[in-house]
């Protein structure tokens, strides 16, 4: 897992989701507080402009002298005629004349004449600057002095007080966002710990934990109802499920009977052939029954019954059960591998997937040929090995299924489709995976796995 997928989970998961929302969020609000910031910064700085420019009039003013030339100030100053301070300075007489300073224009004068005595106004000036009017009367002469900024040298005093206040705020911005995002991040893991264990007990519900169920108590509670409904549906399920698993049990113990009423009354027929062919197909319809019940254990399979089980004894004293059948369909049997190799299951149920292998392998394997019992550690498990005809692929995996018969030229006599269904099923509830493939030289290799995962 990369480590985006494990700070924000999953591609469509729910906490990526939540935490893109709150990111999408927390974006759209720093982005609105930088406009509000740079409104108010602007704001603020016109208004600090505005109270300099007034500053700036009012120092001129007290230092004009009307007896003197120039009213006492000097015309070749800077601050009169140069363009590179902040401000630029300009003196009217009362009749319009400039004394210093060349800021001057009809258009110019027109509004400064309209200024009140003592009250500073704007003076709107071409292009981008401003202006600002401060009228006086000194010595009974009307005096106007204007300040002016230039467009270059303010822009560029703005711009550099603008970013100033951003590298002032950006660190405190930053240091919220990744609190926020450590919140969201802690929020959501926190939020979705009850999700994750209600995972875990949903993944301990199954054919040995039918009767288990979701807890809802420590869920938030937009999900109780789907948890309810969920539950439910396992009632519903585990209701089908021991219907179908009593009726497969019950049937096959209650033919019991009638199995020996038949095989009674086959003793009493005088035909030895006749008798003969009865008493094989009554010990195919026993065989059949007999295999429904251990499919019905193996389905309803108690962890109660499991403890540690060596797969090399079970072999052995299971492959003990098939040598005399085995010598007298003309094949033979072994056991090799492993000498120990420990597992926790049920050795009742094991003994009898591992006899359904065998026994399939007698069934078709080909005469004078021999069946191997291999014992593996690790992984452990059994391999049977037969030099049958192998089976076709799409088999493989469908031979599995409950019924499902494969059609092989060595077969001794037709099989039930059930065998293999109990190992599947003895496998299914031990963890364990069964397969087939091809045998070396020919034949086939049926796997019984124990996965290491619990």
């Amino acid at each position: 897992m990369s480590l985006w997928a494990f700070l924000f989970g999953p591609q469509r998961s729910l906490k990526r989701g939540l935490l893109l929302n709150i990111m999408a969020a927390l974006i759209l609000c720093l982005l609105l507080a930088g406009l509000v910031l740079i409104k108010e910064f602007k704001e603020h700085l016109e208004e600090n402009l505005r109270e300099a420019m007034i500053e700036e009039a009012r120092e001129v003013i007290g230092q004009i002298d009307p007896t003197s030339a120039s009213f006492g100030l000097n015309p070749d100053a800077l601050r009169f005629r140069g363009i590179n301070g902040n401000f630029r300075y300009t003196v009217f007489t009362g009749g319009g004349s400039p004394v210093v300073g060349a800021e001057a224009s009809d258009r110019i004068w027109q509004q400064l004449a309209a200024l009140e005595l003592g009250k500073p106004r704007a003076v709107t000036l071409p292009g981008e600057r401003v202006g600002l009017g401060l009228r006086a009367i000194i010595m009974e002469q009307d005096i106007f002095v204007l300040v002016s900024t230039y467009p270059k040298g303010n822009n560029e005093t703005q711009f550099s007080k603008l970013l100033h206040e951003i590298e002032e705020e950006i660190w405190w911005g930053a240091l919220g966002v990744l609190m926020v995002i450590t919140a969201a991040l802690l929020a959501t893991r926190r939020s979705l710990a009850p999700l994750r264990a209600l995972s875990e007990q949903a993944r301990e519900i199954g054919p040995l934990a039918a009767s288990r169920r979701l807890d809802a108590d420590r869920l938030p509670a937009e999900f109780v109802p789907l948890v309810a409904d969920v539950n439910k549906a396992f009632d519903r399920l585990e209701q089908g499920y021991k219907a179908q698993r009593d009726f497969s049990s019950n049937v096959a113990h209650e033919i019991r009977t009638p199995i020996a009423v038949l095989r009674s009354s086959i003793d009493r027929i005088e035909d030895a052939a006749l008798k003969q062919t009865l008493s094989q197909d009554a010990d195919q319809i026993d065989r059949i029954f007999s295999q429904l019940i251990d499919l019905a254990r193996a389905d309803s399979a108690p962890l109660t019954g499991f403890g540690t089980v060596d797969l090399h004894t079970v072999a052995v004293e299971t492959a003990k059960n098939y040598v005399q059948d085995a010598l007298r369909a003309g094949r033979s049997l072994s056991v090799t591998g492993a000498e120990q190799a420990e597992v926790v299951g049920n050795a009742g149920l094991l003994a009898i997937a591992l006899g359904n292998l065998i026994a399939n392998a007698l069934h078709y394997t080909a005469v004078h040929s021999e069946v191997e019992i291999e014992i593996l550690s690790n992984p452990a498990g059994w391999r049977v090995l037969d030099r049958g005809p192998g089976v076709p692929d799409p088999l493989k995996t469908a031979l599995f299924e409950r019924f499902n018969r494969g059609i092989q030229p060595h077969a001794t006599e037709s099989g039930s489709g059930i065998g293999l269904a109990i190992v599947k099923s003895v496998a299914d509830c031990h963890n364990a995976t069964v397969s087939i493939a091809d045998r070396t030289g020919g034949g086939s290799v049926f796997s019984f796995i124990f996965n290491s995962d619990p």
